[in-house]
């Protein structure tokens, strides 16, 4: 049953080790609350303002 704990509480301080290193690598350039647009939106709101003449 010894091994059993090792298993869990190796495997949770393996995944804040991944995530932390995730942090690392990445420099944090995502944001979770504002996304960002796809091309599709990019290109529709191109158009749209090319339509309306505003640009």
């Amino acid at each position: 049953m010894h091994w059993v704990m090792w298993i869990i509480y190796g495997s949770v301080a393996a995944l804040i080790l991944v995530s932390y290193l995730v942090d690392i690598l990445t420099r944090r350039k995502y944001n979770l609350n504002k996304q960002e647009k796809t091309l599709n939106q990019s290109s529709a709101e191109a158009d749209a303002l090319r339509e309306s003449g505003t640009v």
